[in-house]
């Protein structure tokens, strides 16, 4: 198997988020004394909606840069799509948390336009 290093970095980072992303449920459902679903709670059920939509969409496009850079595609288009990635990811997180409808549209919007140019540079690569 063929090392892919970019990936591996972005990778790595995007799970520390999703670590602080997880810590920030744990310390709202003690502080708001809620153990199962969201009670109700907004802010609550703001947090669960980041980690949730996160968890579906960060592994396969993870998966889509790993592909990307193991079948030899440029340096600079797999830090730029992990970048992008990176910075969709932390748009769609803060206008979550802070009700800011932009951000969270740069955020779904940016995942997935990468999502399809993933597919679609993978796809070139095989064809």
């Amino acid at each position: 198997m063929q090392a892919i290093p970019i990936t591996a970095v972005f990778t790595a980072l995007l799970a520390l988020m999703l670590v602080g992303i997880s810590i920030r449920i744990t310390v709202l459902r003690a502080k708001k004394k809620i153990s199962y679903l969201d009670g109700g709670d907004q802010e609550l059920g703001r947090a669960i909606h980041v980690q949730g939509n996160f968890i579906e969409y960060v592994p396969m496009t993870l998966l889509l840069m790993g592909l990307m850079e193991g079948m030899g595609a440029k340096h600079w288009l797999v830090y730029s799509f992990g970048a992008l990635l990176l910075v969709a990811r932390l748009a769609h997180a803060w206008g979550l948390y802070a009700e800011v409808f932009q951000a969270r549209v740069v955020g779904t919007s940016g995942n997935w336009l990468l999502l399809a140019a993933g597919a679609l540079v993978v796809l070139g690569q095989v064809a």
